[in-house]
């Protein structure tokens, strides 16, 4: 699993947040391939959550991003 590219995902969220991971990162992929979500931030692991639905809720300023977003691929007009 070492060479797994998902390592480097890993490493390169810890180098852009300043955070260490919650475990090495063997372990969170090994607990993601389970089936689990590990909260990076936080360490808390979501036993057999990976395959459920997630809620999400967008921000005012998330939307914009979104509209914006879409102008500038052209995929909406105005």
């Amino acid at each position: 699993m070492t060479n797994d590219p998902r390592i480097l995902e890993l490493l390169d969220w810890a180098a852009a947040t300043g955070l260490p991971l919650p475990r090495p990162a063997e372990e969170i992929l090994a607990l993601e391939d389970a089936g689990h979500v590990v909260n990076l931030a936080t360490g808390d692991i979501l036993w057999e959550e990976a395959d459920k639905p997630q809620r999400m809720e967008l921000t005012v300023i998330g939307e914009a991003t979104a509209v914006v977003l879409a102008l500038d691929a052209g995929e909406v007009h105005p």
